[in-house]
């Protein structure tokens, strides 16, 4: 078996997602010699410049950071030419590597990749995989080629998705399994176990999510469109849709069954305090949980208590 405390090892990464992982290493007693990150950005609401979670585990087990604003200006690669590492991961960094970082370690550069490749390649595999309503999803080990998530893949991790699965559960169902299952993956690479191969099959996109990307129109999504948006966009962008009230966010509903309404995409055809009932493009959704601007995250018998709805009321 391979000798981890003999492996040198880089690790990039930055958000809380890549975080479980970066500690797996260490527990797996990897030669970790430095780590990259994103540089320190306004964070909160008083936009205090604060380091990256990836930056404040590394800083907390003594491990030497860089986090360079570039990964092209040569800082970088020297750094990393320092380092000397067998190996790096990668894991959420946020950049595409360059050619001359990729060839660098022995081993490669090893990607962990938040879906089942060629599956939803891109910066926001787990939202797209949530709002296109596919019945599993997964992680991938993979070695990195110039491609945008297009290298070879080593091994896979497959996650069934829940009907009522949101990107948030999804990605922590991640961060629980995935973690033990690179740290297994990565010491069956360096071992020669695993033999990279050609991802196959039609491949499909997960392009960066906008906070424009989270709103709401009745008259061109479905009420199953429009359950799977809301649960997709949790937690960030969060879900809106644009109201004589103003921007409401949209937390929580569900699909009613049953026939399609005769009313108009956008009308409230039923209020209760179970909730809202919107005609869609196609079938009726209920909401559950709304949010004012400026408020606080209600559901919908307390919503209504402040804020009178009624039927024939249109919304988005």
């Amino acid at each position: 078996m391979a000798d981890p405390s003999s492996i040198r090892l880089v690790f990039m990464g930055t958000p809380e997602f890549a975080v479980p992982f970066l500690e797996a290493l260490i527990s797996a007693r990897f030669q970790l010699v430095g780590v990259l990150s994103q540089p320190d950005r306004p964070r909160g609401r008083g936009q205090e410049l604060s380091p990256s979670p990836v930056k404040a585990c590394a800083q907390g087990h003594n491990i030497p950071v860089f986090c360079p604003a570039t990964l092209r200006d040569g800082h970088a690669l020297s750094c990393l030419q320092d380092w000397n590492p067998d190996v790096v991961v990668v894991v959420a960094y946020g950049k595409i590597l360059p050619g001359e970082i990729l060839s660098l370690p022995r081993h490669g550069c090893v990607n962990v990749h938040a879906s089942l490749l060629p599956s939803f390649r891109g910066a926001s595999p787990i939202v797209w995989a949530v709002r296109s309503g596919v019945p599993e999803s997964g992680v991938t080990l993979m070695l990195m080629d110039k491609g945008m998530d297009t290298g070879p893949v080593l091994k896979m991790l497959p996650i069934p998705l829940q009907d009522d699965e949101t990107s948030e559960g999804l990605a922590g169902k991640m961060m629980d399994l995935g973690p033990g299952f690179l740290v297994r993956g990565l010491i069956e690479y360096l071992e020669g176990k695993l033999i990279p191969v050609a991802q196959a099959g039609e491949f499909s996109l997960a392009p960066m999510i906008r906070k424009e990307d989270g709103r709401i129109s009745f008259a061109s999504m479905s009420a199953i469109e429009i359950d799977r948006h809301v649960r997709a966009m949790n937690p960030w962008p969060g879900s809106y849709l644009e109201s004589s009230l103003g921007n409401l966010r949209i937390h929580r509903g569900l699909v009613l069954s049953g026939p399609n309404s005769p009313n108009k995409p956008g009308e409230v055809i039923g209020v209760s305090s179970a909730g809202i009932d919107v005609c869609c493009e196609t079938g009726l959704y209920r909401i559950l949980e709304i949010q004012k601007p400026g408020g606080r995250r209600l559901k919908v018998s307390e919503f209504l208590s402040g804020t009178p709805v009624s039927p024939g009321f249109f919304l988005g």
